[in-house]
């Protein structure tokens, strides 16, 4: 290969890593690649045409080839995922989106015409996923500033979007990771009066206060479990007590997959309060 030739491969490179490790034709053209660039770089085996107008890097995701050959995309929460959004647990079969209706082997198939918006995957997270799931999905996109509840209000403000409307007046825009939507929902459903953040004098804030007086510290692994995270826990235990506040520390595994457990020892601790007030 000429060194013209290698900047002209590279340069096709490039242009599909911005997509990850499959790109269509026309999103490649409209990224200043040309179509001899595209022969060029297949010719030079740097690129791989692995389906009718799709190109692929030779570390390409077997997945995303299998997409490519059915003209498929990633959608709803397997999209979500991808974009970073909080998505309690990954799909059992990934969640596509194809403009022909058929089949997908090993996936769930949408069928989309033309582009797909952040607010088409919500949408989409909405109508296939539980409310649960759904708000996890929309309160992220808020948290992580993707957009902002006046924009998913309007966004979800036609006939159909009953369902929509309920889970973004559920979003709290200063909750910290997927937990605390996740554990707010269920103690809201059980028929907890419910705080987010709490700020309490001294302390700083409370992931969650149950019915003004039980505290809901939500603890993932990956701050918790480090010498700071640890110290910085003892600290606010330690406070808490003084303030004369009582407070559970449940594990994010627990919230996320055994919601029962966390409602039954909120209820148990409720009651335990009642009863030394008497």
């Amino acid at each position: 290969m000429t060194i013209q030739e290698i900047r002209k491969a590279d340069n096709v490179e490039n242009a599909i890593k911005a997509f990850g490790t499959v790109a269509r034709r026309n999103e490649l053209l409209a990224r200043g690649c040309t179509a001899w660039e595209l022969k060029q770089a297949v010719a030079a085996g740097t690129v791989q045409a692995v389906a009718r107008g799709y190109f692929a890097l030779p570390e390409a995701d077997p997945l995303d080839v299998q997409f490519a050959q059915h003209q498929a995309r990633r959608t709803c929460f397997t999209k979500a995922e991808e974009l970073g959004l909080w998505v309690i647990r990954p799909m059992q079969q990934p969640h596509v989106a194809v403009a022909h209706g058929r089949p997908v082997p090993g996936c769930v198939v949408h069928r989309v015409k033309g582009g797909q918006t952040l607010t088409n995957i919500m949408r989409q997270c909405v109508r296939c996923g539980t409310q649960v799931e759904a708000l996890t999905v929309l309160e992220s996109a808020v948290v992580l500033k993707k957009c902002t509840i006046g924009q998913l209000r309007k966004a979800f403000s036609g006939r159909g979007d009953t369902a929509g409307r309920a889970i973004v007046e559920m979003i709290d825009p200063q909750s910290q990771s997927i937990v605390e939507p996740v554990a707010r929902y269920y103690l809201k459903q059980a028929g907890y009066n419910v705080q987010g953040q709490a700020a309490v004098r001294g302390v700083g804030h409370l992931d969650l206060l149950v019915e003004g007086i039980l505290g809901v510290e939500t603890d993932g692994e990956q701050y918790h479990n480090t010498p700071r995270g640890w110290a910085e826990d003892l600290r606010r235990d330690n406070l808490l007590v003084i303030e004369g506040i009582w407070k559970l520390r449940i594990p994010a595994a627990v919230v996320l997959y055994h919601p029962e457990l966390m409602l039954r020892w909120v209820r148990q601790a409720l009651e335990r309060i009642e009863s030394s007030n008497k």
